[in-house]
């Protein structure tokens, strides 16, 4: 892993689509110092009569950015090697259609190179993410999977080279925007399908998508199965607020109007200082007026205690027709909050609410149990420290005096 990932959140503005060839080139934009990585992984599995994987700068609608592609060793001879590589490519498939396209020997391909151990796995999961779609798309089973879209060797070089990548970055976060669903007709080997292409649908189930208005396939398999990857390893998370370092642009093959086919990756650094920390919560809030006290002193109980929840605040205020309302504001784990959401509307009458991602920073709070009593301090950025009882160790004591005296006693030591 380079060192650039510590402490560092990259956000893919899926702007255009996303497929192999545009994340590489985003990424290797961003963090020019895995190039040569990169380029040493696909020539790692590329024949050498196949061609070379070839980075360049291009432009896509006025925005400029880099390019991934296989090119031909000769370049005197680029039309005819093109023409011979197109041809080499259908007869490649025509003839070990039975070998080079299944998944079984894809990933014998990979476990027998000299490839690192990790570069190896992360390639096998991608193959794996896209192969079980295409099984259920195509009612088969996994090792009879034909990879259509890895029919040809510059779409396994995307696999590898995005491997690389993300074994490379396996200690950043990530975030992602909203999807593009693109629209009309794909054409492939078994004729006109929609768009997204089904494959690719069965994959990103339960992202989010939208619809700018913009038609064609936007996000390729292998596109989609790196968003999987990412989310199947639990490194996406809410976009995270920090310094920006750097930004890299990946450009897309198609031109589409009024729009450039790009995809955005923007490298943060959420680094603090050594007496704070920063994390996401999501703030929930919503208004009830038409509860007792008591119910609503229950269900107030019972979302504190739920799972994701870190603090629960209610507040008296004036409403419509002057009515006196309860604002609840829930601070929530972005890893919980769709369950916490869910949990509102049934501990509560509210019929609808708010939520919004927010940046915190804290101090670091440490717990201690001496001498029958337990209590937490914090060091302050100046180096002070203070300390606070746990309010449960002042139950047992019977007066208001003896909570103080208790309280001050603990406090002030």
């Amino acid at each position: 892993m380079i060192s650039q990932c510590k402490n560092s959140h990259i956000h893919l503005d899926i702007v255009g689509g996303i497929a192999g060839d545009m994340f590489i080139s985003a990424m290797l934009d961003t963090f020019d110092e895995l190039q040569p990585q990169v380029l040493k992984s696909v020539a790692t599995v590329l024949p050498k009569d196949v061609g070379t994987a070839l980075l360049s700068q291009g432009i896509n609608s006025g925005i400029s950015g880099l390019r991934f592609t296989l090119t031909p060793h000769s370049s005197e001879t680029k039309s005819a090697q093109h023409i011979h590589t197109h041809n080499h490519a259908h007869t490649h498939v025509e003839q070990h259609t039975h070998h080079h396209t299944t998944f079984k020997y894809l990933c014998e391909l990979l476990k027998h190179s000299s490839l690192s151990t990790n570069i190896i796995q992360v390639a096998i999961d991608l193959l794996t993410i896209i192969a079980k779609a295409e099984a259920k798309i195509h009612g088969t089973t996994l090792n009879e999977v034909h990879f259509h879209e890895l029919a040809d060797w510059d779409s396994l070089m995307d696999v590898v080279a995005s491997a690389t990548i993300l074994d490379a970055l396996g200690s950043s976060s990530w975030s992602i925007s909203k999807l593009p669903l693109g629209g009309g007709l794909i054409k492939t080997q078994h004729g006109l399908i929609p768009a997204p292409a089904p494959a690719t649908a069965e994959i990103l189930t339960g992202f989010e998508f939208f619809d700018d208005g913009i038609q064609g396939e936007r996000i390729t398999p292998t596109g989609a199965a790196i968003l999987r990857y990412l989310s199947d390893n639990a490194l996406l998370t809410p976009q995270q607020q920090g310094h920006l370092q750097v930004t890299g642009y990946g450009l897309g093959t198609k031109v589409f109007a009024g729009m450039p086919n790009i995809l955005r990756a923007m490298l943060f650094n959420t680094q603090q200082s050594t007496n704070g920390q920063q994390s996401t919560v999501v703030i929930i809030e919503f208004d009830v007026d038409d509860m007792t006290a008591e119910e609503l002193a229950l269900s107030v109980d019972l979302l504190r205690e739920y799972q994701g929840v870190v603090d629960v605040v209610v507040q008296s205020a004036r409403g419509k027709k002057n009515r006196g309302v309860e604002l609840i504001r829930i601070l929530a784990s972005p890893d919980d909050y769709q369950d916490i959401i869910e949990y509102c509307f049934l501990q509560t009458s509210t019929i609808g609410l708010r939520y919004r991602f927010e940046t915190r920073r804290y101090l670091k709070r440490e717990l201690h149990h001496i001498d029958g009593d337990d209590y937490k301090s914090v060091t302050r950025p100046d180096g002070s420290q203070t300390i606070k009882i746990e309010h449960d160790q002042l139950a047992s004591l019977s007066t208001l005096h003896q909570r103080r005296m208790k309280k001050n006693q603990i406090e002030s030591s």
